[in-house]
This record gives C-alpha cells, structure tokens and sequence, in this order.
C-alpha cells in the first residue's frame, strides 16, 4: 500500500469514494443478474420434471383403463359370440351395451372398433367415417396375433390408407372360451384425443412430443410444426443438448419415458424470458452501473475537492505562520466543521497576533519604566546629596530646623529610591517617624503621634511606603483644623493575615469617600492618587480578599489595611 500513500489527500479521497460506490454498484449488477438467471433456469428444470411426470402417469393411467375396457368388454363372451352369429340382433343390443359401458373412461381419449375376424368392421363409437376393412396378414391385425393384451402401433402418414387423423392405434384380440379369435378390438388415437388427454399438463408456450419406442413421433403439441422442427427437439431432447446456452436464461430440454410401453415423452421449455429481454436487462444493468460511475465521479471529485481545498489551505497558512506571518487569514462562507475549523484557525492566529503585539507593547512599556527608574534612580542621589549639604549648612549657622526637614527628608528620599520593593515593617514605621518629625515641624503641637505594634510584627514584610499615604490623609485631612488631634498605628496578626489601622480623632470622612474605599475595585479618582496606589498595590501583590477598610465614628476615622504576615518575600 505505499504506493497508495504517494497520492495527495485529494486523490485518496477521490480513489477512496469512487472504490467504496463503484464496486458494490457492479458487484451488485453482476451477481443479481447471475442469480436471476440461475434462479429461472432452476425452476424451469423443476417445472419441466413435474410436468413430464405427470404427463407420463396420465399415459400409463391411459394405458391401463384402455387395458381394463377391453377385459371388460370381453369378460362376459358376448362379443365373441356376436362376431359368430351375425343375426342375433338382441345380443347385438348388448354388446352396444357393454360397449358403452366399457368405453365410458376412455370415451374422450380414443375410438373403440369392432372388426370379425376377416378385418371387417362390424361395431364402432367413432362417428366419423372409418375405414370398413383391416388387413389381417399385415400390419396392426397382424401384430397383435398371438400376444395377450393391447399391442400399440403408430400409424405411419406416408401409407395412402392411413387416416391422418389418427396418430397411433391399439389392438386387441378377441378370442372365445376354447381361445379361437373371433375378432379384433381396433383403438384409435387422435390428435383431438391426445389434446383432451394432455392438455394442462405443460405450459401454452412449451412443446410436447410423444414419441414411440423407436423414437419416431407420434404426437406433438404443435400441429404447425413440420418434420425439421420436430427432428430439432428430438435431436436436442435425447442428445441432453441445451439451446442458446451461455446467453443466460435459455430453452431447456426434458423427457422421460412412460414404463409400461417405453413412450418417449419429450418436452421442451421455452425461455420465459427472451433472450433480447436478457440482452436488454443487460443493457439496462451496464448503462446503470456507466451512471452510476458517471455520479460517483461527480460526486467523488466534488466531496474530495471539498474536504481537500479547506485542508490544503490550512496547511499553507500554517506554513506561513510557522514563518512568522501572523496575519494571514482564510476567508470561508462553509457552515460545517471545516468552516468552523478555519474560523477557528482565524481566532487562534488572531489571538495570537493580539498577545504578541500586547507582549511587545508591554515589553516596550517595561523598558520605558526601566529607563525612567534608571533616571529616577540618578536625580533623587543629586537631591540626597543636596539636602545633606542643607542639614549640615543649617547645624553650622544655628538653624535646627532645617537640619531636621533636611535629614529626615533624606531618610524618605533614601527609602524611597531604594530597589528594595518590600521591606520589614520596622523600616517602613522608621519612614513614618521621619515624616512625623517634618510635619511636626509644620504643624507643632498640634498632634500626637503613637504605635500600639507588638515587636514579633516588626519583622513582617510589607510594601515599602505603603503607610505614608494614608498617615500624610489623617494629618492633612482628618486632623484639619485640630489643635490637639492624635494620631495611632495600631498592629495585629491572626489566622496569617497582618491587620494594620491608621486611626485619628480628627474631623471624619465623608460617606462618598468611605464608600469609594470600601468598594472591591475603587477606579481613580483626582487628589486621591497615593490611596489609590496603596490600595491597588495590594490588590496586586497579594489578591482581591485583601486591600483596605474605612471606618468612620464618632471618635474619629480609621482605615484598616489586610495583608498577610509574611517574613519573607520569596517572588514579588
């Protein structure tokens, strides 16, 4: 079979559909027409025995009631006695009698004659008109001299006295008690008798022939047919050949012989299908099977063009992908799975452009916020090392003031360019203190500033610069016009997860605000940037059940942040 994988796709389904329709097709047209024929030539054979049986039992039936009326016409003497006396007119009357009551049997299927012992006919039941004398020294009267029961003899047409009429003759010889012949009981057969006889043992369009022991006709069923026709059947019938054999259905010939006087009966079956109706059955099956073929290719080349040009279009437009084309499209109007598959081809190298041209984007993106981080990283060094420059300026002249803002903005600065993005929550609380120590400045006395956080906390790692935020909102905007407000960082851990409040005692929050905060996605919102960026670094870095809670009391406000208590961070 390799050289059936050396055709495309196309070919192979094209080969494969025209095998799978085409064989069965002729296979079919073939065997049916093979068993048809057998089969009507197996019933003819079958017919035809029957039918020659039952024709021979009907010939021996014949014979023997032709057999028991001769013993019966002669059983009693009479008729012996009558061809002695020929003036005893009542014993006539009785052998008309028993005549008729002999014959009635046989009545239809043959003549009974009475003739002397001379050959002179003296009684008969043929109303036609006979012939009055019978040779005695020859022919049928001379057969039957000297045998015991009825001697048949076909009568031979070629004689002038032969009457043409009758086909064959049976003879009986009429002897008295002390066995002298007195006469001779003639039975004639005509073709009228055998018709009665044979009639609806064979088939209108078959042929029946009677031959004798020498095989010599002696009725056929078809009075048209000559001597050749007749030699014809002979000749195929006891020769066992068969006509027009090889053609299909053909004429068959039968015959059998009838036991008790070796009667040829000889039938030939006609064909009940002639042989041009073969021929047009024939005919019929070839131009069915060309259209099938003519269908199976049209219908082959269709289904293999159909399954083979989606396929080969995919696979070219998967070369070109596999190249890098990721733009490639295949336009189809097909409803059915391979539509669907090139549409889905479509989605996927679509889907697939998109995420690369997202992951190029955003790989340009990263590279623009690693430049900036770079550049950031490079000016907040120049302003550290300025604002050093300050503190130690301002101790020299005597202005503490400035020496603080200076280091403690350093100590920010330092922690906000670091790289670093967790650190421990003691560095963050240590950020806090130096912002406390700049707004003190700003606002002094004006505030209180504690942390309730047990020393186990201090250790956990959180973003960097996610408290400053929300400590920069409570001294802005909750204490805003307090002269002693306080302010309390407050730290807890159960169940793993770090609680962190920043809580003040100042002014509240407004309800559109606490809302804004307590919502799971909170959008962005102008002058709320740094809670918003704590609140989303959060849900970033650590998922959506964490974030921040707002609290909003009579005391004052609370915000609430959840995260987990981890001591080390080991991917960010």
């Amino acid at each position: 079979m390799k050289w059936y994988g050396r055709f495309s796709f196309k070919t192979r389904v094209f080969l494969g559909c025209l095998l799978v329709a085409l064989v069965p097709l002729t296979f079919s047209s073939v065997v049916v027409t093979r068993l048809f024929t057998a089969s009507i030539n197996r019933q003819m054979a079958v017919e035809g025995n029957r039918q020659l049986d039952e024709a021979s039992k009907k010939l021996t039936q014949l014979f023997e009631n032709c057999e028991k009326a001769c013993q019966a016409f002669t059983a009693d003497g009479t008729a012996a006695r009558v061809m002695i006396d020929k003036d005893a007119i009542e014993m006539q009357k009785d052998l008309y009698l028993s005549l008729y009551q002999a014959v009635q049997e046989i009545y239809s299927s043959a003549q009974f004659s009475i003739y002397d012992s001379g050959g002179k006919l003296r009684f008969t039941t043929d109303t036609g008109s006979k012939n009055s004398f019978l040779p005695v020294h020859w022919g049928l009267l001379r057969k039957v001299q000297g045998v015991k029961g009825i001697t048949y003899y076909r009568t031979d047409p070629y004689l002038p006295e032969t009457d043409k009429n009758i086909l064959m003759q049976g003879a009986y010889s009429l002897e008295n008690p002390q066995g002298a012949r007195t006469g001779y009981v003639v039975l004639d057969f005509s073709r009228e008798n055998f018709d009665n006889l044979l009639n609806g043992f064979y088939s209108s369009g078959d042929t029946l022939l009677l031959l004798d022991s020498h095989q010599r006709p002696i009725y056929c069923s078809r009075p048209e047919y000559g001597e050749e026709e007749m030699d014809d059947i002979i000749l195929h019938g006891m020769t066992g050949q068969e006509g027009e054999k090889g053609k299909g259905v053909y004429t068959r010939y039968l015959w059998t012989r009838e036991p008790s006087h070796g009667i040829y009966v000889l039938l030939r079956r006609s064909s009940p299908i002639s042989v041009g109706a073969i021929h047009t059955m024939r005919t019929v099956s070839f131009l069915l099977s060309a259209l099938g073929l003519i269908l199976c290719l049209l219908i082959s080349g269709a289904l293999s063009k159909g399954i083979a040009q989606p396929v080969s279009q995919l696979d070219k437009a998967m070369a070109k992908v596999k190249k890098g084309d990721l733009s490639i499209r295949i336009h189809t109007n097909r409803q059915d799975e391979l539509g669907r598959l090139t549409e889905s081809f479509n989605q996927m190298t679509g889907d697939l452009q998109k995420y690369l041209e997202d992951t190029v984007q955003k790989q340009k993106d990263l590279n623009k916020t690693t430049i900036k981080l770079y550049q950031t990283q490079l000016n907040p060094h120049f302003l550290y090392n300025t604002l050093d420059t300050i503190k130690w300026n301002a101790r020299i002249n005597q202005i503490p003031e400035i020496a603080i803002l200076a280091e403690n903005l350093a100590v920010i600065l330092r922690r906000s360019i670091s790289s670093r993005p967790f650190i421990t929550l003691r560095e963050e609380l240590e950020t806090i203190e130096s912002y406390i120590q700049i707004q003190k400045i700003r606002f002094t006395g004006r505030f209180l500033y504690e942390t309730e956080i047990p020393d186990q906390l201090e250790d956990c790692m959180v973003p960097k610069m996610f408290l400053q935020p929300l400590v920069e909102n409570a001294i802005i905007h909750g204490l805003y016009g307090c002269e002693n407000g306080y302010i309390c960082i407050f730290a807890v851990e159960k169940d793993g997860v770090l609680s962190i409040s920043i809580t003040d005692d100042g002014c509240g929050m407004n309800k559109e605000m606490v809302d804004w905060i307590n919502s799971d996605n909170p959008f962005k919102r102008d002058g709320h940037l740094g809670l918003y960026n704590v609140i989303r670094i959060l849900k970033i870095y650590y998922g959506q059940e964490y974030g921040i809670r707002a609290e909003v009391t009579k005391e004052g406000t609370t915000i609430a942040l959840r995260l987990p208590a981890q001591r080390e961070v080991t991917d960010v």
